[in-house]
């Protein structure tokens, strides 16, 4: 049986008014009404007609206009109106209608069926009804010689069993329909889940998965065809600070722009997606000439530098790009992914540019993992020791105090310098670990030179941002000071502007304030290399400025580093702020330092930072020396 599929509701349909409407849609539930021949419906029509010995026989639906013949036999008419069909009575009783001799009977002699095809003279019929009761259809007999005697009962009931016939296929037919319609839903269904799951639901994009699957789709079809594959990887340039400071509607409001913008600069056979937070991925596929990925990239790069407009407000933003192509980078999905991802990295150290991935990348990959893995190691086998580097008063040569400087230790070898290792510093939780075992370390050794009657002055330790994310950091330090019975004097806790321009700035001047109100001294490292020190020393507790080892070093040879150190200690003074020169490494830096003015030096003039055991010996040094500088 071939059933067509249609869109109308599973369910009976609510019953209209009208008989001809309820009968309507009645029989719409079938969707029987111009479908094509089916041959049990006309094995039931010749069935018929043999049982009652008529010379033919018919199955017909009643529409509210016409008679419409599903399966005939003996006869070809296809449908008739509705005014002049017999069957249009029989739909009205329960019992098998009869027309023992249609040309003598009054109702029908002059009906076009008996004076015409197919010359009715005798007629009987019974109805077939809907499941929900509603009469739709008849299987009636017919011959063209008048039948007196009409149908034995015998013949009725093999008419009325056939009709049962008849409705168990219309009831088939509807069970298909069903199922039919069932599997299209969960077809659709499962295209519409599908889809959710491989598109983002803020950009509509493609998500990664999606993306990969034409990613290695596109290479499959260039190594085929000859041709080159270019994938890049776009960023978002400072999107966290943007969502921070505007908003997380703004942040959204700019992913969505990007997601329209990048379409509209690329060919319809590239892929756009959305690889997670403010990353993006393109497929180029079918490269020919290098024209046409240079092309591409500069559209892109001055499409996505262009404002975007919120809510009234006009709103910067910036794109970096990553770039490698298939095959001249890599030959794998994986290998391809990574080459532009490395790409991507390197874009974002200047922010705002395109950048090419080259094998150079690679090496400065492999080597920033060595370095994040020292640092691993180190914390997870309590290698992070401090080392010292003694703070000399530069009127009287005393020693005033120290700054603990971070060193991994290594088995049988040189303490590792933090430059070896300085990846660890942007991972937020490992350059936490970093910190918490450095402070602890130093804490232990100022501890056991108090034990030991050692008169150190004070000891600096450094910050970083991930200290300051929890917001417990002044707490956590007084209590581990408290711990073991350290005089909060006895520290200085230093602050890059990285810390305060960082995510969580409002925790970094709580921690700050509560230390400063506790008595620890508050030192801004790096002083005049940032962006906001005039607003940070308006805003928060500092105590001293340390002067970048960058502009000392300038001292006597460079006559603007020499104005920039004048200037930040004449800040210093007026503001009435202690300030420190670091990285003193001549006479003549430390002789120029104090005569401007600036109160403490430290630096390898005076000595390089040394482990903890050696503290003693600088102490007594700086304190029975002659306070004449001399680089040792």
């Amino acid at each position: 049986m071939k059933v067509i599929a249609r869109e109308a509701p599973l369910a009976l349909p609510p019953r209209p008014t009208g008989p001809r409407s309820v009968r309507r849609a009645a029989i719409d539930h079938y969707d029987i009404l111009e479908s094509e021949r089916e041959v049990p419906f006309d094995n039931i029509a010749m069935l018929a007609a043999r049982f009652c010995n008529t010379a033919a026989a018919a199955i017909s639906f009643l529409d509210d206009d016409r008679q419409w013949f599903k399966a005939t036999w003996g006869f070809s008419l296809q449908e008739t109106p509705i005014a002049v069909s017999f069957c249009a009575n029989v739909i009205e009783t329960e019992a098998v209608f009869v027309v023992n001799d249609a040309r003598r009977d009054p109702r029908f002699c002059d009906n076009p069926l008996v004076t015409g095809e197919p010359h009715i003279g005798f007629y009987a019929g019974t109805r077939i009804v809907a499941a929900d009761g509603t009469p739709i259809a008849s299987l009636c007999v017919i011959d063209p010689a008048p039948r007196l005697a009409g149908l034995s009962p015998d013949e009725q009931e093999a008419l009325r069993a056939l009709a049962t016939q008849v409705r168990s296929l219309l009831e088939l037919r509807r069970c298909v329909i069903e199922r039919q319609e069932q599997l299209a839903l969960q077809s659709a269904l499962s295209k519409q889940l599908l889809y959710v799951s491989e598109h983002d639901e803020l950009t509509g994009l493609p998500m990664r998965a999606l993306f990969h699957k034409r990613l290695e789709s596109a290479m499959k079809a260039a190594h085929r065809d000859g041709t080159r594959v270019a994938l890049m990887f776009i960023d978002v340039d400072h999107f966290k600070q943007i969502n921070d400071s505007l908003g997380h509607d703004v942040g959204d409001a700019l992913l969505c722009s990007f997601a329209q913008r990048l379409p509209a600069v690329l060919r319809a056979s590239d892929t756009v997606a959305r690889l997670g937070g403010d990353e993006f991925g393109v497929v180029l596929p079918g490269i020919q000439r290098d024209e046409e990925i240079a092309v591409i990239m500069r559209s892109l790069c001055a499409r996505l530098q262009e404002p975007i407009r919120h809510e009234g407000r006009m709103v910067e933003c910036r794109a970096s790009i990553g770039l490698a192509i298939y095959p001249d980078h890599a030959a794998t999905a994986a290998e391809l992914t990574k080459c532009s991802d490395l790409a991507l990295a390197t874009a974002k150290l200047s922010r705002g540019c395109a950048i090419t991935y080259s094998p150079s990348m690679a090496d400065e990959f492999e080597r920033e993992t060595r370095m994040l893995a020292i640092a691993r190691d180190g914390v997870a086998e309590k290698r992070i020791v401090p080392y010292y580097q003694p703070k000399l008063d530069l009127e009287s040569g005393m020693l005033v105090g120290f700054e603990a400087l971070v060193r991994c230790m290594q088995v049988g070898g040189a303490p590792i310098l933090p430059e070896m290792f300085s990846p660890a510093f942007v991972d937020r939780q490992l350059s936490a670990a970093i910190s918490q075992q450095m402070m602890a370390r130093v804490l232990d050794d100022m501890r056991g030179w108090i034990d030991a009657g050692l008169a150190f002055g004070h000891v600096a330790i450094n910050t970083c941002a991930a200290d300051f994310h929890a917001d417990d950091f002044a707490e956590r330090l007084l209590a581990e000071l408290d711990a073991r019975g350290l005089p909060a004097g006895l520290i200085e806790v230093e602050v890059t502007e990285g810390v305060f321009l960082g995510r969580g700035a409002h925790h970094v001047a709580r921690a700050l304030r509560k230390l400063s109100e506790n008595g620890i001294r508050i030192a801004l490292d790096d002083f005049g290399t940032g962006f906001a020190s005039l607003t940070q020393l308006k805003q928060f507790p500092v105590d001293v400025l340390k002067i970048d080892r960058s502009f000392v070093s300038g001292i006597g040879r460079n006559p603007d580093d020499m104005a920039i150190v004048r200037a930040l200690i004449g800040l210093g003074n007026s503001l009435g702020i202690e300030t420190v020169a670091e990285g003193i490494e001549t006479i003549t830096q430390a002789e120029f330092v104090k005569a401007h003015g600036c109160a403490v030096g430290q630096g390898f003039l005076y000595s390089p930072a040394e482990a903890a055991t050696q503290v003693p010996v600088m102490v007594a040094r700086f304190t029975q020396g002659s306070g004449e500088w001399s680089i040792s």
